[in-house]
């Protein structure tokens, strides 16, 4: 049996006309597009234009506008002035200095008058202090060779008048400073050492009242009334005791 070879033959596509057609209508449709598009695009807009019309001042058309320059101060200058400055500073600190300095001077001068009257002043009290002692131990000594002894009780005294105590005792009671209250009226009595000038050489208590700041009031007062005063002879005793009473203050 014998094989019989058969020519090929294509199976024909159904609608391929109606593919194309419909392919070329698309692209008349896109080409349109684009034409209109492009068109479009290059076409200028309409604008609206207007004309601004403003006077121009004459001095603007004749003159060119100026631009104000700062104005630079020379160097020369600047340097002058700082040197100027810097002068009037050293002027002025010199001047501070100077009167600083003058202060000091007159400070230094009357802190030494000071000392000057001071050292005087002390140097005096001294000298007077030695002649005093001296005058002192020379009263003393004449009082302790004078004196034959001392009497005992208010008023008595050894070579003393009878109203010799009274006078002295008159003579501090004014001296007597003294507030307190005190009960009673108890009695101080002092023994007071002198030289024949009536010069106070020393004082003690011969008797206590029982009130210290009476007591204590009361020798004071002594001390403040010396010298005493001198005995009808002319020459104070030279040992002596006094009462003192705190209600005797008020009379004499």
């Amino acid at each position: 049996m014998q094989n019989v070879a058969y020519p090929y033959q294509p199976v024909r596509e159904r609608g391929t006309l109606t593919c194309f057609l419909l392919a070329l209508l698309m692209h008349l449709l896109l080409g349109v597009l684009l034409y209109y598009g492009v068109r479009w695009r290059s076409a200028a807009p309409e604008g609206v234009t207007a004309e601004l019309w403003d006077a121009i001042p004459e001095t603007a058309m004749t003159e060119p506008p100026t631009t104000p320059v700062p104005s630079v101060k020379p160097v020369e200058e600047e340097e002058a002035d700082i040197s100027l400055q810097e002068k009037q500073r050293k002027a002025e600190r010199a001047a501070r200095e100077e009167a600083q300095a003058q202060r000091e001077s007159r400070a230094r001068a009357e802190a030494d008058r000071k000392e000057a009257q001071r050292k005087a002043a002390e140097a005096q009290r001294q000298a007077s202090t030695a002649q005093r002692h001296s005058e002192l131990a020379r009263l003393q000594a004449q009082a302790q060779a004078g004196s034959a002894g001392s009497g005992a009780g208010t008023g008595s005294a050894a070579k003393a008048s009878s109203g010799y105590a009274e006078r002295v005792r008159q003579r501090v009671k004014p001296n007597i400073i003294f507030n307190e209250e005190v009960s009673g009226n108890p009695a101080a009595v002092v023994a007071v050492h002198m030289a024949p000038d009536g010069s106070v050489l020393s004082t003690r208590l011969a008797k206590s009242s029982g009130n210290a700041a009476w007591d204590s009031a009361v020798l004071r007062a002594v001390s403040r009334s010396d010298p005493l005063p001198r005995d009808e002879n002319g020459v104070a005793p030279a040992n002596i005791l006094i009462t003192f009473w705190p209600k005797d203050l008020g009379g004499s």
